[in-house]
């Protein structure tokens, strides 16, 4: 299952760094259909949050409750995310004041603490799914307070709740001159993204008491979603950039989120990669974490360092991809080097001062192995 994930997990995140790359027209003189599938790459970030629910069932499966148990765990997963961000922000930041573009309007504060405001504030605009990444994990660890009975009832009611009140938001929307005076970003504690997360969650419990099923299913679920995604998408074009626009969440959460699901069930259920290629692809997941972090900084500095304006489509795409192609090595050293050393003095000392007892004698996974969330 690990490679599996691993593997699909940096296919997401170059997914996502391709969306980006798109965005500032890096990616003009591609064929027509290539740049159909583009559009879609900001669905690398809904297979993220998948596959964080699958990582959360996984890593807690065989752990004990109570405060400690759940201290430990909230306070595991905080360091995971801020010490692979508070050091890639520290170059932003340089980057940003270099350039003169530390202006009154960015949020540092925001920015350093990952709460949700003006996503326009943010020293990257890639951050805001760490987020939600983090309102996942602390609606996790008060499920940890229960015994695995108890939390995984409490969980189903929670994700249910979250639906209902989605579709009755959702018809309210509908109902006031298309929903355009509605912000969904002022509801971000009940946006429908954080139900991937939870889809990921109980579709890690689902397989496995399922461990014989095919992979075929899940293959024909995710050709039947996307048909449907594409058959659907002029239905979003009066926002800009369609489903990735935050006013259609709801329905991304649906859509997109349900393509997600399936790619990563199927995923889950093929069997593990046996060429040496794939497995080294596998290998490198454990960047993606790094590369999400960066490629936004590496574009910013692309485009300040180059005439950009004044170069062909054809050289941007040349050019777009030489800068992909560095991003990987330098996000491998940036996990080896900083990301990796600093999740694991802050994990010892998180064992070290709360030392968390269970029930059945288990502990936590590993400190950092197949830890990350993206």
């Amino acid at each position: 299952m690990i490679q599996q994930i691993q593997l699909l997990r940096l296919m997401a995140a170059l997914w996502v760094v391709v969306f980006h790359g798109a965005l500032l027209g890096m990616f003009s003189e591609v064929s027509p259909w290539l740049a159909s599938v583009i559009q879609f790459a900001y669905a690398g970030v809904d297979v993220f949050f998948v596959i964080s629910g699958i990582i959360m069932a996984h890593s807690t499966k065989n752990i004990g409750y109570g405060p400690r148990t759940a201290a430990t765990f909230l306070l595991a997963r905080l360091s995971r995310i801020y010490t692979g961000w508070w050091p890639a922000m520290l170059l932003y930041v340089i980057y940003l004041k270099v350039t003169h573009q530390l202006g009154p309007h960015i949020q540092l504060q925001a920015s350093f603490f990952l709460y949700f405001s003006d996503l326009a504030g943010l020293v990257s605009i890639a951050i805001w799914s760490l987020m939600f990444e983090l309102y996942f994990y602390l609606l996790l660890s008060l499920g940890l307070l229960l015994p695995k009975w108890n939390r995984e009832r409490a969980l189903k009611i929670l994700f249910a709740a979250l639906v209902v009140l989605n579709l009755y938001l959702l018809g309210g929307r509908s109902a006031a001159d298309g929903g355009r005076e509605q912000n969904w970003i002022q509801l971000f504690y009940i946006a429908p993204l954080v139900a991937e997360f939870f889809m990921g969650y109980f579709l890690y419990q689902y397989l496995q008491k399922q461990s014989a099923a095919s992979w075929k299913p899940w293959g024909l679920l995710a050709a039947t979603w996307i048909a449907l995604i594409v058959y659907s998408m002029p239905h979003f074009e009066d926002y800009p950039y369609g489903l990735a626009n935050f006013h259609y969440w709801p329905e991304r959460a649906v859509l997109i989120g349900g393509a997600a699901l399936a790619i990563v069930g199927m995923a889950l259920k093929l069997p593990s990669p046996k060429s040496r290629f794939l497995r080294m692809l596998a290998q490198w997941g454990d960047y993606s974490y790094a590369i999400y972090l960066l490629h936004i900084l590496a574009f910013s500095l692309m485009l300040t360092l180059l005439p950009w304006n004044s170069l062909n489509g054809q050289l941007h795409l040349v050019i777009a991809l030489g800068v992909i192609l560095a991003l990987l090595p330098v996000s491998a050293a940036y996990y080896h080097w900083v990301e990796r050393p600093a999740y694991r003095f802050c994990r010892q000392r998180i064992n070290r001062w709360l030392n968390p007892l269970v029930p059945d004698g288990s502990g936590l996974l590993p400190i950092y192995k197949n830890q990350q969330p993206r």
